[in-house]
């Protein structure tokens, strides 16, 4: 067949397709209030086998002067900085690049299966 004339044959990914953003943004907006970043960070370094998590709240405040957006400002300052001392796998990498598709759902040890 002439991929190149008129009469081309296109070809295109089969299935569902995720706006990134707005994934992101229905998470956010949903997440509870309270603890629940806390508790997530443990069960996060609980699922990628650390031995040891380090909370540091960091009270500086960063200049706004060469920030893209004035609506960036309210975000420089102060944060919760989180380390543990797990590596990230080739496997987390290819986990976090599929939004809704949580590999953990059958893996009975993990601690955010459901989420």
């Amino acid at each position: 067949m002439d991929s190149q004339g008129s009469g081309s044959l296109f070809m295109e990914d089969f299935g569902q397709k995720v706006d990134l953003t707005r994934r992101i943004r229905e998470v956010l907006v949903n997440y509870p209030e309270g603890t629940t970043v806390l508790k997530e960070l443990v069960q996060n370094a609980d699922d990628a086998g650390a031995t040891k998590i380090c909370l540091c709240l960091d009270r500086r405040v960063h200049g706004i002067d060469s920030l893209l957006s004035e609506s960036l400002a309210q975000w420089q300052g102060p944060a919760l900085l989180a380390y543990n001392d797990s590596v990230f796998s080739e496997e987390d990498f290819v986990s976090i690049s599929r939004i809704g598709d949580s590999k953990k759902q059958g893996q009975a040890w993990k601690t955010g299966r459901f989420g």
